[in-house]
C-alpha cells in the first residue's frame, strides 16, 4: 500500500510538468547527436566493456544480473545525453519486449497443482519493460521504470508489472549566496561514496574499471536509478549541498523492503534474494520478506588542492540475519544492525593524483584502499592500488577493489600503465597480487594468493581498426589463459564489418591429476545502413559464430549487436553455430523500431539449459522487439 501511494505521487509530480507540452519541440536533431553516436559505438563499447571485467568468473544468476546492469547503463546514457536541451521539455518512451521462442520445462501445464509444487512457472514467456524519462530544461529529471521478467505472473495490484522504480531529480540549483543544492533525488537512488568501502552501489566491473574509476576528479555522487534490476539501490532521498566554497553535506535516507527467506517460527532471516525472480510459488514467498533502513551523511571540506570527508552510514533489518555457517563465510555480516564510519581524501599536486579510504565498522575491524596515479609525460600515466580488507570487516553496501566481493579478509596490489604508442595506437595493461588471511569460496586454504594480468594493444585508425588483449589469471588451483582479437572493417559511411576472435585454456590441478580444458570461437558481422529514404533510415546486422569448447570452464562470450537500449553477450559452451539479425528502423524525427532474433544450434547435445529452463532440443531462438518515442 505504501509503494502504491508512493507512485502516484510521483505521477502527481510528473503531471504538474504536462501542460509545457504545447511549447515548441521541434528541431531536435541536433540534441540527438549525442545519442546517435552511441548508436554507432555500442559495438565497441561493450567491447570495451568485455575486456574490463572477469566475466568468466560469475555464475549463471551473476551473469543474468550483470546483463541487465549493462543493458540499463546504456538506457541511462540517453537521458545524460538529453542534458543538452536548454529551457524546454524534453520526453522519452521505451517500450521493450523480449522471449525465447523455444519452449521451456517451467511453461509446459501450467496448471495450479503445478504451480503450487514450484513445477511451473506463475507467468507467461515474455519479458516486458517501460521506462519513461523526462528533462526539463537543465535543473529537473524524473524516470519510471516498470518490468515483468519472463515467467512472472501479471500483479493483481497497481500497477501490474513485478517491480517499478521511479525518481523525481533536481540539479545545481542556487538557494541562498552561499548553499547551493548540487544534486537532489526522491524516489528510487543510487549512492557512490568514497573508495565503496561503506556504501558503493554505483556500477562496477571488476579491478580495471574500478582502478580508473577511482581516480576520477567527482566520486562522491547521488545517481537516479535508472535500472530494471531489483537491488542495490536505495528509497527515499538524498541530497548534495554546497555550503560556501569549501563545504558540502550529503545526507541521504533510505526505508525499502527486501527479498528473502524469513522464517516467521524463529522470527530470523536465512538469505537474501538479489536476482529480483519471482515466477515460482517459492520465488514468490520470498517478496518483500522484510524493511532495511538506512541513513547516513558525508561532510565534505574542499580546497584547491585536496577533499577530506567523513562519511558515517547505519543498516538495520527488520529481523535478525542468520545465514548458516559454511568454511567460508564465517566472519560475513549477521545480526540486524551495522554502524560504519570512514574518512576519504583526496589530492592532486606534482603532476600526481592520490585518493583513498579508511574505513571501520562497529565492532572495530579495518579497511582500506589508496589509490595513486602519476602522469609520466603527456603519453604515459600509471596507476598504483592497495588494498586490506580485515578478516572481520562487514559491510552490507559496499562494493570496492577486490577479488573478493565481501571486502574480507583480503589484501592486494594493483598496478595500471596505460598510455599512446603513437597517433593509432594504444596500449592498455594491468597486474594484480593478492593474497588471503582466510578461506574463499571454492578455496578451503586459510592462506593462499593469486596473480592476474592483462595487457591490450587498441589500433584507432578510422577505416581498419580493432584490438588484441591476452589476460592471464592464476588463483588456488587453476591458470586460465584468455586471447581476444577483433578487426573492424568501415569502407564507408553505410557498410562495415566486425571479426571477432576468442580463445580460452584453463588448467585445473585436483588432487594431484591435472586437467585442460580449450574453448574457441569464430564471429563475423556485418552492418548495412541504409540511407536511400532521408526520413526513414533503417540498418540491419547480421552475425554469425561457430564456437567449440571443452565444457563450461573454457566458455566463451562474444559481443553481439542488440536492440539499441540492450547489451548483447551471448555466453557459449560445448559445440555450435549461432546467427542473429538485428535492424532498426527510424520513422521520422520521433519514432524508432528495433527488431532482433537470434539461434543458437547446438551439435553436442539434445537438451540445453535444466530444470524449469530446460529447453528439449538443441535449439535455441529468441526474439527482442522495441519501441521508442520520443516526445
Amino acid at each position: 500500500m505504501q509503494n502504491k501511494s508512493f507512485l502516484l505521487l510521483f505521477l502527481a509530480i510528473i503531471l504538474r510538468f504536462l501542460p509545457v507540452l504545447g511549447q515548441d519541440i521541434a528541431n531536435l536533431e541536433q540534441d540527438n547527436i549525442a545519442i546517435e553516436q552511441q548508436k554507432d559505438l555500442n559495438l565497441d563499447w561493450q567491447e570495451q566493456i568485455l575486456q574490463q571485467i572477469d566475466i568468466e568468473m560469475l555464475g549463471e544468476a551473476a551473469y543474468g544480473e550483470l546483463l541487465d546492469e549493462l543493458s540499463d547503463l546504456v538506457v541511462w546514457s540517453d537521458t545524460t545525453a538529453s542534458s543538452l536541451l536548454q529551457g524546454r521539455l524534453k520526453q522519452n518512451l521505451i517500450l521493450s519486449s523480449n522471449r525465447t521462442l523455444s519452449q521451456r520445462a517451467g511453461y509446459k501445464e501450467q496448471t495450479a497443482g503445478r504451480q503450487s509444487m514450484n513445477k511451473a512457472y506463475l507467468g507467461d514467456p515474455w519479458h516486458h519493460s517501460l521506462r519513461y524519462r523526462m528533462q526539463l530544461g537543465k535543473h529537473v529529471q524524473a524516470g519510471l521504470n516498470m518490468e515483468k521478467d519472463a515467467g512472472e505472473a501479471w500483479r493483481h495490484q497497481f500497477p501490474a508489472f513485478d517491480s517499478w522504480h521511479a525518481f523525481v531529480r533536481a540539479k545545481d540549483v542556487r538557494i541562498s549566496s552561499n548553499l547551493k543544492l548540487q544534486d537532489a533525488v526522491v524516489g528510487h537512488y543510487r549512492l557512490r561514496m568514497g573508495c565503496g568501502l561503506l556504501v558503493n552501489q554505483g556500477f562496477s566491473l571488476g579491478k580495471q574499471y574500478l582502478s580508473r574509476q577511482l581516480t576520477q576528479q567527482r566520486n562522491n555522487t547521488i545517481t537516479p536509478f535508472a535500472s530494471n534490476a531489483e537491488y542495490a539501490y536505495m528509497q527515499g532521498a538524498a541530497m548534495d549541498l554546497r555550503m560556501g566554497s569549501h563545504f558540502s553535506l550529503l545526507p541521504y535516507f533510505s526505508a525499502r523492503q527486501i527479498d528473502g527467506t524469513y522464517h516467521s517460527d524463529r522470527r530470523v532471516l536465512t538469505a537474501l534474494q538479489t536476482d529480483g525472480y519471482h515466477r515460482t510459488q517459492t520465488e514468490d514467498g520470498h517478496r518483500h520478506a522484510a524493511w532495511e533502513i538506512v541513513a547516513g551523511a558525508r561532510l565534505g571540506w574542499h580546497g584547491e588542492w585536496y577533499d577530506v570527508g567523513l562519511h558515517g552510514t547505519y543498516t538495520q533489518l527488520q529481523y535478525d540475519y542468520v545465514r548458516n555457517n559454511l568454511y567460508y563465510n564465517t566472519n560475513y555480516f549477521r545480526g540486524h544492525q551495522l554502524a560504519q564510519f570512514s574518512a576519504d581524501y583526496t589530492a592532486r599536486a606534482l603532476g600526481g593524483f592520490l585518493r583513498g579510504e579508511f574505513a571501520i565498522d562497529d565492532k572495530g575491524a579495518i579497511a582500506n584502499l589508496t589509490a595513486l596515479q602519476y602522469k609520466l609525460n603527456d603519453n604515459w600515466v600509471s596507476t598504483l592500488l592497495y588494498r586490506y580488507y580485515d578478516l572481520k570487516y562487514r559491510q552490507i553496501h559496499g562494493s570496492a577493489l577486490g577479488e573478493n566481493s565481501e571486502m574480507q579478509g583480503e589484501q592486494g596490489t594493483t598496478l595500471n600503465f596505460d598510455g599512446q604508442l603513437s597517433a593509432h595506437w594504444q596500449l592498455q595493461s594491468m597486474l594484480d597480487y593478492y593474497w588471503f588471511g582466510q578461506p574463499q569460496y571454492g578455496i578451503r586454504d586459510s592462506h593462499s594468493q593469486g596473480l592476474e594480468g592483462m595487457i591490450r594493444l587498441i589500433d584507432t585508425h578510422r577505416k581498419v581498426n580493432g584490438s588484441f588483449s591476452y589476460r592471464i589469471k592464476q588463483k588456488a588451483d587453476y591458470i586460465r589463459h584468455s586471447f581476444d582479437g577483433m578487426l573492424n572493417i568501415q569502407p564507408n559511411e553505410s557498410l562495415a564489418s566486425r571479426t571477432q576472435l576468442r580463445a580460452r585454456i584453463y588448467n585445473k590441478k585436483e588432487d594431484n591429476v591435472a586437467t585442460n580444458s580449450y574453448g574457441y570461437a569464430v564471429s563475423q558481422s556485418f552492418t548495412w545502413n541504409c540511407r536511400i529514404w532521408k526520413s526513414c533510415p533503417f540498418s540491419l546486422v547480421g552475425q554469425a559464430c561457430y564456437f567449440h569448447t571443452d565444457d563450461y570452464n573454457s566458455r566463451i562470450y562474444l559481443t553481439e549487436k542488440a536492440i539499441l537500449y540492450g547489451f548483447g553477450l551471448p555466453m557459449l559452451y560445448g559445440e555450435g553455430v549461432r546467427y542473429s539479425v538485428t535492424g532498426t528502423l527510424k520513422i521520422g524525427p520521433h519514432i524508432n523500431v528495433d527488431l532482433k532474433w537470434a539461434m543458437t544450434n547446438y551439435a553436442n547435445r539434445a537438451t540445453i539449459s535444466s530444470g524449469l529452463q530446460e529447453i528439449n532440443s538443441n535449439t535455441q531462438q529468441d526474439l527482442w522487439l522495441q519501441l521508442r518515442l520520443k516526445i
